[in-house]
């Protein structure tokens, strides 16, 4: 049964994204965190704040061309890379204006130190931005590629970091791997994308135009879904950066080691969901759900007892005891996560049924309760406040707000899945 198992392609594609993000969770635990502790809580919380604004900034880029990149390549591989194709100068335009708009106000209005970073961070979000070809890669089940790709830009990323705290260099050298992290896997993926393309890229102009419509289109509906995503960790990480840099330094420790095994559960989803798109039956596919979220819920636990017995030891060894108040609030992102995942899960279900305006009116209420609850919390309970609100928020995404889609069918397959749960797994 194993080794079936073993064969499956899904279980294969699953395997390579988690060896890769196993040497993220290395970088993590003994660079990042020597980084953390060499440049203290005040500058680690604005590289934070920097890379948070782009990546916000990335998300509106995107247009919501991420999901779609992946639903249509899992289903036709040759729509996906027109789509690839047609969107580069769309993605441009909008990602150069606001990044222009916004260094600009950085510098303005920000220390010298937060602008570099910031400057660098764009340059590393641009490559970010045009690297769709590791979602491409994961729809078709080829994620060794970026595996590969990924851990090479990494390691040369993290050594050129350790370098910068063991020879105590001046802070700003750590904008050099922020932008080789991601340069260094999109020249590779590029490259191999071109060598393995089925579509040769020689439609006339009126292609690219459909299809630059086509993403206008379900973008609009799209956009501010893909930005909720963001912004459910980066409004908070807004809101504590204007107030505390120190507070925001802590908190992003707390954050990245909560949810630091957030890639187990993306390998499982990216890996399985094409699976799902392609099932016909709806009691089929409602189950396969099920099944998912029923893993996802087990991977957390046990994530969460390992950080609540370990939690406080690993942040004072390898970040120091300057960011010993992270470990108080550890458990809780914990439980963050473990509702991320199963909000993936669902949102990326209902992509199957081309749930574009629903989710673009879910997200319209959802950005409205994330902003006014964040503001509130963060400015009466400070760091307490920004954890409960990004809490919050994840419950609300994850449950009541995709209950009303469809004649309750995310309740059904959550039904479902308890079902599954507490006669299969608890019996």
């Amino acid at each position: 049964m194993i080794s079936d198992l073993l064969k499956s392609r899904s279980i294969k594609n699953s395997l390579w994204m988690m060896s890769e993000k196993i040497i993220s969770i290395f970088g993590l635990i003994f660079v990042t965190s020597f980084v953390a502790k060499y440049i203290g809580p005040a500058n680690f919380g604005k590289l934070t704040f920097a890379t948070s604004i782009f990546s916000i900034v990335h998300t509106v880029a995107m247009l919501g061309s991420d999901n779609v990149i992946f639903q249509k390549t899992s289903r036709n591989r040759k729509v996906g890379e027109k789509i690839i194709y047609s969107t580069k100068l769309l993605r441009d335009t909008i990602f150069v204006t606001l990044s222009f708009l916004l260094l600009v106000y950085l510098y303005l209005a920000f220390d010298y130190l937060t602008f570099i970073f910031s400057l660098a961070t764009c340059i590393g979000i641009y490559f970010l931005l045009h690297d769709v070809y590791s979602i491409y890669f994961n729809a078709i089940l080829e994620s060794k590629i970026n595996t590969i790709a990924n851990i090479f830009g990494l390691l040369v990323a993290l050594l050129l970091r350790f370098i910068v705290a063991y020879f105590e260099m001046s802070v700003e050298w750590l904008s050099v791997p922020i932008v080789l992290a991601t340069l260094i896997p999109y020249l590779i993926k590029k490259y191999i994308f071109s060598r393995k393309a089925v579509y040769s890229g020689d439609d006339s102009n009126n292609y690219y135009r459909h299809y630059r419509r086509y993403i206008l289109g379900v973008g609009k509906k799209l956009v501010l879904y893909s930005l909720s995503v963001s912004i459910f960790t980066k409004t908070s990480q807004l809101f504590l950066g204007y107030k505390s840099a120190s507070d925001l330094g802590i908190y992003t420790v707390a954050l990245t080691l909560g949810t630091s095994f957030y890639f187990v559960l993306v390998a499982l989803i990216s890996s399985f969901m094409p699976k799902i798109y392609q099932q016909s039956d709806l009691d089929q596919s409602q189950t396969m759900v099920a099944k998912l979220n029923a893993a996802v819920i087990i991977i957390s636990f046990f994530a969460f007892i390992f950080f609540y017995i370990f939690g406080e030891w690993i942040i004072n060894k390898l970040y120091g005891i300057e960011f010993s108040d992270a470990a108080k609030i550890l458990p809780i992102m914990v439980v963050v996560c473990l509702f991320s995942g199963i909000s993936t899960v669902s949102e990326k279900y209902m992509m199957k049924f081309n749930a574009y305006s629903y989710l673009q009116k879910k997200t319209n209420i959802l950005l409205m309760f994330n902003i006014i609850i964040t503001a509130i919390l963060i400015y009466y309970w400070g760091i307490m406040g920004a954890v409960y609100s990004i809490l919050m928020t994840e419950i609300f995404s994850a449950t009541i707000l995709n209950y009303f889609f469809n004649h309750r069918l995310i309740l059904k397959s959550h039904i479902k899945m308890l079902n599954i749960f507490f006669t299969k797994v608890l019996r």
